[in-house]
């Protein structure tokens, strides 16, 4: 099944495979999210393109996947997938905006 959705700005586009009671899920995340700098505390905008791979398993799950990242769901809900993504994004430590880049991060007062 061919996937094309978009939460905030973020668009996840690929492909969803239903094997047994799991799905895999295979694509591309891409979009602009709003995001907060680590150093200064401004928003700006950070872009996104990444390649994904989400295996959908029904909880309680406790086993590992080298190639895909576990997602626990009782059914596929892509919505709450992009949700999730959007949150781990805006609290990346890696949110530095382009003043803060080239500045030291721990400088003495």
């Amino acid at each position: 099944m061919n996937i094309h959705k978009t939460f905030e700005n973020l668009t996840l586009k690929g492909i969803s495979e239903k094997r047994n009671d799991e799905y895999f899920i295979t694509g591309t995340l891409e979009g602009e999210v709003e995001v907060e700098c680590v150093k200064c505390l401004t928003p700006f905008k950070k872009h996104i393109k990444e390649d994904v791979k989400f295996r959908i398993v029904k909880p309680p799950f406790n086993g590992f996947d080298k190639n895909y990242d576990i997602i626990e769901q009782e059914k596929l809900d892509i919505e709450e997938i992009l949700q999730s993504e959007v949150e781990s994004i805006k609290n990346s430590f890696d949110n530095i905006c382009s003043k803060c880049e080239k500045k030291e991060f721990n400088q003495e007062f």
